[in-house]
């Protein structure tokens, strides 16, 4: 974006008395939209299709972060590099954690440390992809930005109550696609996103990718075996990661390879058609 537009945006919501709010990815957004709407201007670091572990924001966006009130964190990979950045670039800035009160689950990541691999235990940054997580996190946004705005609390609350049924919808509707579906089912995936959603709903994900590398022959032959003795029917995958190994495997074992991203910007919607795949394929 051009430094003159840039300047125009934000003179813009200033006169019409905007909350400036900075997000990471774009299910925030349209959380805070859901409650904020017209009395907000948000900002999302992450672009659609780009990997939020290894996003590296442009000289553009640091410059409109400097303009932000508000910016919701939310344990994304890339934030461990850049959130202090963004700190120092805009002291004013208020820095409110969106998995605030959140339960986190935990994943195995593995590292060489002193010449041997060593599991270190972390928590699953993919925390948005539960409805139970979506409400805690609306609570935050709905307590924050009437802290911050004020006169239009009620406003918000009205939107943050209109938001928590929506969210309650949304349940209910996965609920009743998954009735049929067997408890701990497995349902496999090429990169680990979707473990809240496991949670939620009593599933199981099989990941192939761990860490951002694809599985060596050797483990992708154990998925391979292990694939089929699940009867394992399909593999999602997602956008944003390489799908050469997804479809490689999906060859071998002669199964359906599933685009379903957890960065989707309808976010109900986006469960709901992931409730869909994997009942029809359990």
């Amino acid at each position: 974006m051009k430094p003159t537009v840039l300047l125009l945006l934000t003179s813009l919501s200033y006169l019409f008395g905007q909350v400036n709010v900075a997000v990471s990815i774009i299910p925030q957004k349209t959380f805070v939209q859901k409650i904020g709407a017209d009395k907000v201007n948000i900002m999302t670091v992450v672009q659609p299709g780009q990997s939020p572990h290894t996003y590296e924001p442009k000289p553009s966006q640091m410059q409109e972060l400097s303009k932000a009130q508000v910016y919701f964190p939310i344990e994304i990979d890339f934030e461990n590099v850049w959130l202090d950045k963004f700190a120092s670039q805009n002291k004013t800035m208020k820095i409110v954690p969106m998995t605030k009160g959140v339960q986190f689950i935990t994943m195995k990541k593995h590292k060489q440390l002193q010449g041997e691999q060593k599991t270190i235990i972390k928590p699953d940054p993919h925390t948005w992809i539960s409805p139970l997580n979506v409400k805690i996190m609306a609570k935050t946004i709905y307590e924050t930005l009437s802290l911050v705005d004020t006169q239009n609390k009620e406003f918000y609350k009205k939107n943050y109550l209109q938001f928590l049924d929506e969210i309650n919808d949304v349940d209910n509707q996965i609920n009743k696609i998954l009735v049929d579906v067997p408890n701990n089912a497995k349902f496999m995936v090429f990169h680990p996103a979707w473990g809240y959603f496991a949670r939620d709903y009593g599933l199981i994900q099989f990941p192939v990718e761990k860490e951002g590398k694809e599985p060596s022959p050797k483990v992708m032959m154990k998925i391979i075996k292990k694939a089929r003795e699940e009867n394992i029917k399909a593999i999602i995958v997602q956008k944003e990661f390489s799908t050469k190994a997804a479809t490689a495997l999906a060859n071998e074992l002669n199964i359906k390879v599933i685009q379903e991203s957890p960065l989707a910007k309808n976010w109900g919607e986006n469960l709901i058609k992931m409730a869909k795949t994997v009942a029809n394929y359990n």
